[in-house]
């Protein structure tokens, strides 16, 4: 597909590349590959030739004014999520341009080091379109980007010590434990250290009695319910897929079934349905227990303090809420609550 992300220069960096950055940070060449290895597959570029990106709807959220979110929650949303996976990433990316295009190029991040576009400035360039042109460019660029923030981060002690959890704090967020950012850079570490293997995958391994974000990202690639619980109804869809996709169909979502996954189409529970069916299929469930920015999103909703935590007194109140709407008072919010909710904020 030819786009304005398209025509950069896929051609992969070089050992010599790897070298006279990891001279000038002070660390080691298999420490620079490896968070590449975790970031992008050690791959900066699609097969299409455009670059590797990831559109982040609650970076978008946040970097739109908080709005959209009830004509548009699968891509301007409070919390992470909603990720189609491969270039379908772009078809978010170009929906969310035609909202708010700043914003749009800010909540994405580019290339080989995944590097996040509100942070052009910080990794060095003053204007954002003209870091987007760049990252669209070449590997070069990429890499450049990646050097800056760690530089303006302070970053290279931790990749000298080969401190990984350090590391993951520090560029991927306070919430890498979740996705275990830091165990997976140590491990790629290994194995290029060791001239093993030269990719990654950060997708978890998952398996019958998983249970949170990555099984509800699964089930939404599926096209099944979003509980968050692989169950036995997600073994059947996951062996299905496999048998479909001439895998060896044991159930458990591996590299091979994740690889697949991320590069065909989602399914869609009602065909026909539309952008509506859409947008309510990428709102996630919720019940007394969960925490997190999707419970903060509910409890504001609600006018309750929102703390995150959905507890007793939120339990309450979403029960008060369904009664009130004539919905089952069950005191789960899916589909059909958070589509009323949604309307009294609109």
């Amino acid at each position: 597909m030819t786009d304005e992300f398209s025509g950069g220069d896929p051609s992969p960096l070089s050992h010599q590349d790897y070298e006279k950055v990891a001279q000038e940070l002070g660390c080691t060449v298999a420490a620079i590959k490896a968070v590449a290895a975790v970031e992008s597959s050690g791959a900066g570029y699609f097969s299409d030739g455009r670059p590797k990106i990831l559109f982040e709807r609650h970076q978008f959220y946040k970097r739109n004014g908080k709005r959209f979110s009830s004509t548009h929650p699968h891509i301007s949303w409070p919390s992470g999520g909603g990720y189609i996976g491969g270039t379908r990433e772009y078809d978010r990316l170009k929906e969310a341009i035609t909202l708010d295009r700043a914003a749009a190029l800010q909540s994405v991040s580019w290339g080989r080091f995944q590097v996040m576009g509100f942070n052009h400035k910080l990794v060095g360039w003053s204007d954002l379109e003209k870091f987007v042109r760049d990252m669209v460019s070449g590997e070069a660029a990429h890499l450049k980007a990646f050097v800056g923030y760690i530089k303006a981060t302070g970053l290279a002690d931790e990749l000298i010590r080969l401190d990984w959890e350090g590391f993951a704090r520090g560029y991927n967020g306070p919430e890498f434990r979740r996705f275990d950012y830091h165990t997976k850079m140590a491990n790629a570490y290994r194995r290029h250290s060791q001239g093993g293997s030269r990719i990654d995958n950060p997708m978890a391994l998952l398996k019958i009695g998983a249970r949170g974000q990555p099984v509800m990202h699964l089930q939404e690639l599926l096209g099944i319910t979003q509980d968050g619980d692989f169950g036995p109804a997600t073994k059947d869809a996951v062996i299905a897929f496999q048998k479909t996709n001439k895998l060896y169909a044991d159930g458990v979502v591996g590299q091979q079934t994740w690889t697949l996954l991320l590069t065909k189409p989602s399914k869609k529970k009602n065909e026909g349905a539309g952008e509506t069916d859409q947008r309510e299929r990428t709102r996630p469930p919720l019940r007394q227990g969960d925490r997190g920015d999707d419970v903060r999103m509910l409890q504001e909703l609600l006018d309750l303090e929102a703390d995150g935590i959905f507890g007793s007194g939120t339990d309450r109140k979403v029960r008060a809420f369904q009664k009130d709407k004539g919905l089952k008072d069950d005191g789960i919010v899916g589909r059909n609550t958070w589509t009323a909710l949604l309307a009294e904020e609109g």
